[in-house]
């Protein structure tokens, strides 16, 4: 008998496209685990810059709190400027009328210094302009002439008028008797209180 020699060979029974893959095997294996990897990175990437976006916009809304409380102090501050302006304009408006008092304090004081025993003043009006105007009455002309040169000489008064003259008489219930009386009105300008320091 003839002796037959046994070959062993590898058998591949695999279509000749997937021997060739096998061939690859490690190519495969390096793209599977970059692919896994750049995976791994990608979601890895995401939530850390989703986080950083939450954080920044934490960061935009505390910055958005914080400007809401410097607009509305800054509101306050306009809001206190207004007020100021406000005060300093009422206290101008005290101011003059003090002044104003004081003014017409010292014209009252003066008239009451310059006002004869013989003449009776009725009504006295006085001016922001420093013009004064008033009526009176007395027994005669004369009087008349007198207290207007007393106005005169007066330092605190200036161009005395004239304005009108009429007779009357003038009922005294005290005595149950009329008298003839003048009735005349004054005017002129008082020149105001100065202080001196």
């Amino acid at each position: 008998m003839a002796k037959t020699k046994i070959v062993s060979r590898d058998i591949n029974l695999l279509p000749q496209e997937y021997r060739e893959k096998e061939k690859f095997n490690i190519l495969r294996i390096l793209i599977t685990t970059f692919i896994i990897v750049l995976i791994a990175a990608s979601g890895y990437l995401y939530f850390f810059l989703e986080g950083e976006i939450l954080t920044r916009e934490n960061e935009v809304q505390n910055l958005q709190t914080q400007l809401a409380i410097v607009e509305k102090g800054i509101e306050e501050v306009k809001n206190l400027e207004k007020d100021r302006e406000e005060l300093a304009r009422r206290v101008d408006v005290i101011e003059n009328l003090i002044k104003n008092q004081s003014s017409l304090t010292h014209v009252l004081g003066d008239f009451s210094t310059t006002v004869l025993p013989e003449v009776w003043l009725n009504d006295l009006s006085v001016s922001a302009n420093q013009t004064f105007s008033f009526t009176a009455n007395t027994f005669n002309n004369y009087l008349i002439a007198r207290y207007m040169n007393t106005l005169k000489d007066f330092e605190r008064f200036d161009a005395i008028e004239l304005q009108y003259i009429n007779k009357e008489s003038t009922e005294i219930p005290e005595q149950n008797r009329k008298i003839d009386t003048v009735k005349f009105q004054l005017s002129g300008i008082f020149i105001p209180f100065t202080k001196k320091f």
